[in-house]
């Protein structure tokens, strides 16, 4: 009678990816390009500093590293000083000033000002 035999199996391994860069941290772009603004269209209270023009990482990660810091405003990379602001009131994030000559990026959101619309439930005891 012929032979059979099962097929072997080998052992696969994972694909191996390439690392991906770490994220800038916990900022985000704004919807609307432009320069954060306040309800009044202002700036808000703010402190600028001057970082290599165009980095938003450079700009994002000052503020990371302040835990008072809310978020930032990056100018375009052709402004060389005092081209990074870093905002400290929830209001400066309100809207943009709609151009395309800055980014506004919010790093931290600040604790809801009402409560949740539905009420825990317990558990059921026994």
């Amino acid at each position: 009678s012929p032979t059979t035999s099962s097929p072997s199996v080998s052992p696969t391994t994972s694909p191996t990816r390439s690392p991906t860069p770490a994220p800038t941290g916990e900022c985000w772009e704004l919807p609307t390009e432009g320069c954060c603004q306040t309800a009044t269209g202002g700036g808000g209270n703010y402190t600028n500093y001057t970082v290599t023009p165009g980095a938003m990482d450079e700009c994002t990660n000052l503020c990371l590293t302040n835990p008072l810091c809310l978020g930032v405003t990056v100018s375009p990379s052709n402004v060389v000083t005092d081209n990074c602001r870093l905002h400290w009131d929830k209001d400066a994030f309100y809207s943009t000033d709609n151009t395309a000559s800055c980014a506004c990026c919010e790093c931290r959101t600040v604790a809801p000002t009402s409560s949740p619309t539905t009420s825990p439930t317990s558990s059921p005891t026994t």
